[in-house]
């Protein structure tokens, strides 16, 4: 009895042996690959870098991450090995005449699957650590403590190491529930796409159901973290925070965990199928239809507007989705399609729909009460609220009330609201911690009256203008650039006229009507203010600040300070219906010669008319007419427009 025992141990310790050797010949390949591809992306691109030929590249590269090295084939090498080993060293689930062999083995199933999972662990492990050492040798003798610390290259160490095994027990993972090897790959990918992509589907999908989501909101808070592998693609610009961290390790045991409780479940006559568990099946082939069925509503809601399109792209793309399933399932393109099961899935998306349109949710009605709100973002956009360290809120009561009242008054119109190029961005900050966000494209004329008692309260002036939050003593100077292609300026460094100057521009910005704010034409220019931090300050220097202007010309600034009628040598003015403009993309010089070969065509020379001119256009070439200015020192072209309600007397003379 004795003997047999230590005969079996014998031949089981022999089989543990010669699966190491066959675990070796079959990818060891793939650590040397990831070593010398990591050694080109990270130390021989340090050595180049330090070379005295390449000392100017050296000084334009100061990186602030590991990352930043070759990011890309960084990316690259992350994103297929872990999977391709994955797919090399489970081999023998998706081959039978393999499977059949290795689980003939006087060895157990997690035997087997211990030793292939963390042979396929330490070949990820061995050539990231083997570059580290190279990079710390490297570390004093090339200066990296120049602009890298110790700290960043454990953080690459660490940061690569968890991101590979990720990938890697993703792609072991996906091995254990299907028989073939090309689907084991897709659905790797597809599972460490499907968190984003979904919520990038569903972000265009809800606004045509719940009126006034925030699509552009809800796609940009931060959705790469749902994503392994987007958030991998940007790890040169993009740290990764604790959370995920700790969610992505996390991730990383339950996935080997479940997937040796799913290989120890698994039949051996799986192999060959695409999904060896029958409960995955239906999962799997309504869940891509109702991915391809958002997709083709994405598609042709967006492209077409107009709730037709919308259904025909969700009928095409559930029915194109429902067969590409069928066809991995059915592994051949010819296939039957189950109309029954067809037919369920299409009576519950339409269920679905029916229950969005009563808003079941209260998603619409659901605006905050008065005492629960702490503070509101209220702009013309999400960017507005996204751009700048932090976003303003209004906290006055009065202002609370009307936006409220002007919040209530857009969700009663909500069917004359569509197809408007306006929008109305909210964002409620509840005493409670939470946040409620909508978005409207509205026409913003019609709610004019709200707009003006917001938008001329001392309050959103002061948060919506940051020179109200500059201190005066803390200005080095003051530089006024003229709004177009000319090289001029005017500098105010004396520190009692940069205070007159500011007190002069908050007294404009605070006197201005909403009519004022909403005027499109052209500012006369940029005025720029240098804090003694080297931060900066810039505010327009609108058309109807005329206070601002006479107090610039008393000081002798005017001419360098905004464009005049002497810096136009001549401009043409015509009709834009009489203009052959490709709005995807003009040059001003081409739009330029067009006007001169025009037959009805105003040149104008004068220089009463040329500076009325310059004072009612706008850049935006939207309006009735074209007007082409031609400066004449810099010899350039600049292209405006004059919008209806702005053409001077003159120019409606000449072309009636």
């Amino acid at each position: 009895m004795k003997w047999g025992m230590l005969a079996m141990q014998s031949k089981i310790s022999l089989v543990n042996n010669e699966i190491w050797k066959t675990i070796t010949r079959n990818v060891g390949w793939v650590a040397i690959v990831y070593f010398l591809g990591l050694l080109i992306a990270l130390p021989l691109e340090m050595l180049m870098t330090t070379d005295s030929i390449y000392e100017e590249h050296r000084y334009f590269f100061q990186a602030d991450n590991l990352f930043q090295y070759n990011s890309e084939i960084q990316s690259i090498l992350s994103i297929a090995l872990p999977v391709l080993l994955a797919l090399f060293l489970f081999r023998f689930l998706q081959v039978k005449q393999y499977s059949d062999f290795m689980h003939s083995l006087p060895i157990k199933r997690d035997r087997i699957y211990h030793m292939f999972a963390i042979s396929g662990i330490v070949i990820l492990i061995i050539p990231v650590l083997l570059n580290a050492l190279i990079i710390f040798a490297l570390y004093t003798p090339l200066h990296l403590y120049d602009f890298l610390s110790i700290s960043d290259i454990f953080e690459w160490l660490g940061i690569t190491i968890m991101v590979n095994l990720l990938l890697y027990m993703a792609a072991v993972f996906t091995g254990m529930v299907t028989g073939l090897s090309t689907v084991q790959g897709a659905l790797t990918y597809i599972m460490l796409l499907l968190p984003i992509g979904l919520i990038v589907l569903l972000g265009f999908n809800l606004p045509f159901y719940l009126y006034g989501f925030p699509d552009q909101y809800f796609m940009e808070s931060k959705i790469e973290a749902f994503s392994p592998l987007v958030a991998l693609s940007l790890l040169r610009d993009r740290p990764l925070g604790p959370a995920e961290i700790v969610i992505y390790i996390l991730l990383i045991f339950m996935l080997y965990s479940l997937s040796l409780w799913v290989y120890k479940h698994r039949k051996l006559e799986a192999v060959s199928q695409a999904l060896i568990f029958p409960f995955l099946k239906p999962i799997f082939k309504y869940g891509v239809t109702f991915c391809f069925m958002l997709l083709g509503g994405t598609y042709f809601g967006r492209m077409e507007e107009g709730s037709i399109w919308l259904v025909t792209g969700y009928i095409f793309g559930a029915i194109i989705g429902f067969a590409l399933s069928e066809m991995v399932l059915q592994k051949s393109w010819r296939i039957i399609i189950h109309i029954r099961g067809l037919f369920i899935y299409a009576c519950s998306m339409a269920v679905l729909v029916i229950l969005f349109q009563f808003d079941f949710t209260q998603y619409e009605k659901n605006i905050p009460n008065t005492s629960e709100i702490e503070g509101v973002h209220f702009s013309n956009s999400f960017y507005y609220y996204r751009n700048g360290d932090q976003p303003y809120y209004l906290q006055d009561l009065e202002n609370i009330d009307l936006i409220r009242r002007l919040h209530k008054e857009i969700v009663a119109n909500k069917g004359d609201n569509n197809h408007n190029s306006e929008n109305a961005f909210f964002v409620y900050k509840l005493k409670n911690g939470k946040s409620i966000v909508r978005n409207y494209e509205i026409d913003q004329k019609k709610y004019a009256h709200f707009y003006k008692l917001i938008y001329e309260t001392s309050e959103y002036k002061r948060v919506t203008n940051e020179i109200f939050n500059v201190k005066e003593d803390q200005i080095e100077k003051v530089s006024v650039h003229p709004y177009g292609p000319i090289n001029k300026r005017a500098v105010i460094a004396d520190s009692s006229e940069i205070k007159e100057f500011i007190a002069i521009l908050k007294d404009e910005i605070n006197d201005a009507t909403y009519e004022d704010m909403r005027d499109n034409r052209d500012a006369y220019a940029i005025i720029e203010l240098l804090q003694q931090d080297d931060e900066t300050v810039t505010e327009p220097w609108r058309v109807n600040y005329k206070r601002l202007e006479q107090w610039l010309d008393e000081k002798g600034l005017l001419e360098n300070a905004r464009v005049n009628a002497s810096d136009i040598s001549i401009a043409y003015i015509a009709r834009k219906d009489d203009l052959e403009i490709d709005h995807r993309g003009y040059s001003h010089e081409e739009v330029f010669a067009q006007m001169k070969k025009l037959g009805k065509v105003l040149k104008i020379t004068d220089k009463t008319q040329l500076e009325i001119s310059l004072e009612n256009t706008q850049g935006y070439i939207g309006g009735s007419y074209i007007v082409a200015f031609y400066y004449q020192n810099e010899r350039s072209i600049d292209i405006k427009s004059f919008s209806s309600e702005r053409v001077p007397e003159f120019v409606k003379q000449y072309f009636e």
